[in-house]
Order: structure tokens, then C-alpha cells, then sequence
């Protein structure tokens, strides 16, 4: 997609509202000061979602997530061949996630920046019609009245059920103001760029943006 190479797809934290338990509030509180569930998505170029992490509270950064589920150690220990996932400037920069260039310095970057966003957005209308189809998942249902446990199963059996209307081509019109809920990363620590991923970004750039 937009001519960015050997994606595996695209991947973000979206957050599903509950009630939380009233000695563990605290934990639940996320950025924007509602209670949440994070959970950490990958989809492909057709919106369907291949992976899915759903068991940290609201307050748990994108970074951590991804940094201490399975699927980075399977992408670290090259598993899955030559690709790389696409994240926002949440994620830490290594050979297997590419993020965008923070400040770009030449026309290359600037292409490889806007290719990036153009590619990664997908995860964006993913999120916009799993909560559309499902509204339960979305702030404008209203908090889930569950346990957290509760939730994440329901979160995943949604993810599960949005697969198979995918697959099927049942149609779903997204909601833009949906779409937009999880555009903003808030006030995240400085990623990780390590110079393995700063090198392979490095040749990127040069292959395939200059």
C-alpha cells in the first residue's frame, strides 16, 4: 500500500470503556481520565485482524504492551521472515516495527513519512468498524458493566466475529467520530529507537523513498 514494502500489518492500542473494580481504580484510569481496557491490534490490508492482546488496564502504555506480548518475541526471533510491522511514534523503533521519522530532514523522509501514515491508517478504519459493528466496544455505548476478565473475553470474541464478517463481505459503514477516537498517542514516554532500527529505516528511506 502507498509503496511501502514487506508490511505485516498495522498495529495500535484502542480502548474499551468499563466500570472498574473500586480497589483497583486507580489502574484502570487511562490518559484521558476514563477507565479502560488497552488493547493491542494488528490488522492487515483488508482490515482484518490477525493478532489481538486484550488483558491491560487503561493506565498500561502501547510500548509495554507490545514490548511484553508473544508476538514481539516471535518477530524478534524472526519467525516471520522479512516484514516489519507499522507503528505510530508510540512504539519503540527495532528491524521488525518501523515508525515514523520525528523529524524529517529531506524530501526521502517526508515520502517515507506520508507513505507510513497513508499505510498504517488502516488500523484506524479497523478500529472505526469494530466499534461500529459492535458498539459495546465503543465510549458511545457506555461502559461495559463487567469484570475486566469479562470484558477482554468480550473484546476478543468481537475481534474473533469482525473476522468472519470480514471473510463473509457483510458491509458496515464506519463512524468517522469513531474512527478519530484513538488518532492521539497523549503524552508518551520517548520511544526506544535502537540502532538496528534506525539502520533498517536508514535503508528503507534510501531504497525506496529517495
Amino acid at each position: 500500500m502507498s509503496g511501502f514494502p514487506n508490511v505485516l500489518g498495522s498495529i495500535d492500542g484502542t480502548h474499551v470503556q468499563l466500570i472498574p473494580p473500586s480497589e483497583t481504580e486507580h489502574v484502570f484510569r487511562n490518559r484521558k481520565h476514563t477507565h479502560s481496557i488497552n488493547v493491542q491490534v494488528v490488522c492487515d490490508s483488508t482490515t482484518l485482524i490477525t493478532n489481538v492482546v486484550a488483558k491491560y488496564p487503561g493506565s498500561v502504555h502501547d510500548a509495554f504492551i507490545f514490548r511484553n506480548c508473544s508476538l514481539f518475541q516471535r518477530m524478534r526471533d524472526g519467525q516471520y521472515g522479512d516484514g516489519w510491522l507499522l507503528g505510530d511514534r508510540a512504539y519503540p523503533l527495532h528491524p521488525w516495527i518501523m515508525t515514523p521519522v520525528q523529524n524529517p530532514r529531506s524530501l526521502a523522509e517526508e515520502r517515507y513519512n506520508q507513505a507510513h501514515c497513508s499505510t498504517r491508517n488502516v488500523i484506524e478504519r479497523t478500529f472505526g468498524l469494530l466499534k461500529s459493528r459492535f458498539r459495546v466496544l465503543d465510549r458511545t455505548g457506555g461502559a461495559l458493566l463487567y469484570s475486566p476478565e469479562k470484558v477482554c473475553q468480550i473484546v476478543v470474541a468481537c475481534c474473533m466475529l469482525h473476522n468472519i464478517a470480514v471473510r463473509a463481505g457483510m458491509p458496515v459503514e464506519a463512524i468517522e467520530e469513531l474512527m478519530a477516537e484513538d488518532e492521539d498517542p497523549g503524552q508518551n514516554p520517548e520511544p526506544v529507537q535502537t540502532g538496528d532500527g534506525r539502520q533498517t529505516r536508514d535503508l528503507l528511506i534510501r531504497t525506496y523513498f529517495s
